[in-house]
C-alpha cells in the first residue's frame, strides 16, 4: 500500500536509505510533489473541509485556513527548492518520523478516499519540510487550538499549547515538532 501512495518515491524506505541531509531529504521531497497537479491539491483541499467538518464554525474556519496556507507555501518553497542550508539530520529522530509515517500509510482505513491518501502524504511531506530543514512546526503559526490558544513565535523561538499534552499521541506528530509547550494560564 505504501508504494502506490506515492506519485513518484518508490516508498517510504526511499527517504529512509537515501537520506541524510537537508539538501538530500528537499531533493527527495521535490521529486515527488513535482509530480503534483493542481487537481491533486483541490483533491486535498476538499479532503481537508472534509477533515475540519465537525471543528466549531469559528475555529474551522481560522484552522482550515491556517493548515491550507501552510501546505501551499510548503508545496512551493519545496518545488522551488528556497533551502540554502545544509545541515546533517538528527539521524535517529529523522529514523523515528520515517517509521512512523510508514505505520500511518499502513493504518489508513481502505474504505478512505484516495484524497485521504494524498492528503496524509502531502501533509507529512511537508512536516518532514518543516521539521528538519525550515525547523518550524508543522501547524503554522497562529494556528487556533482550543480555549483560545494558538500556535505562536515569541523571538526566534515557537510555543503550542497541546504540545505536552500530544507527545505521547502516535497520531500526533508533537513528538516531532520544534515548539515548545505554552505557558498556558
Amino acid at each position: 500500500m505504501a508504494a502506490s501512495a506515492f506519485k513518484k518515491l518508490e516508498s517510504v524506505h526511499e527517504l529512509h536509505e537515501s537520506v541524510h541531509d537537508q539538501q538530500t531529504l528537499l531533493s527527495k521531497l521535490n521529486k515527488e510533489l513535482s509530480a503534483y497537479t493542481v487537481f491533486d491539491l483541490m483533491k486535498i483541499q476538499v479532503q481537508l473541509e472534509k477533515e475540519c467538518k465537525y471543528l466549531p464554525p469559528k475555529y474551522k474556519k481560522v484552522f482550515r485556513e491556517k493548515m491550507a496556507e501552510q501546505l501551499i507555501s510548503n508545496f512551493k518553497a519545496i518545488i522551488a527548492k528556497t533551502h540554502s542550508h545544509n545541515q546533517i539530520l538528527d539521524k535517529e529522530q529523522f529514523i523515528e518520523f520515517i517509521e512512523s509515517f510508514q505505520e500511518k500509510l499502513e493504518n489508513i482505513d481502505t474504505e478512505d478516499t484516495f484524497q485521504a491518501h494524498d492528503m496524509t502524504v502531502l501533509y507529512h511531506l511537508c512536516a518532514l519540510y518543516n521539521i528538519f530543514i525550515t525547523k518550524t512546526p508543522p501547524h503554522p503559526e497562529g494556528t487556533p487550538f482550543p480555549g483560545g490558544f494558538f500556535v505562536e513565535k515569541i523571538g526566534d523561538d515557537y510555543y503550542c499549547p497541546v504540545k505536552d499534552k500530544q507527545k505521547d499521541n502516535d497520531e500526533a506528530l508533537c513528538r516531532f515538532c520544534v515548539a515548545r509547550q505554552s505557558q498556558i494560564e
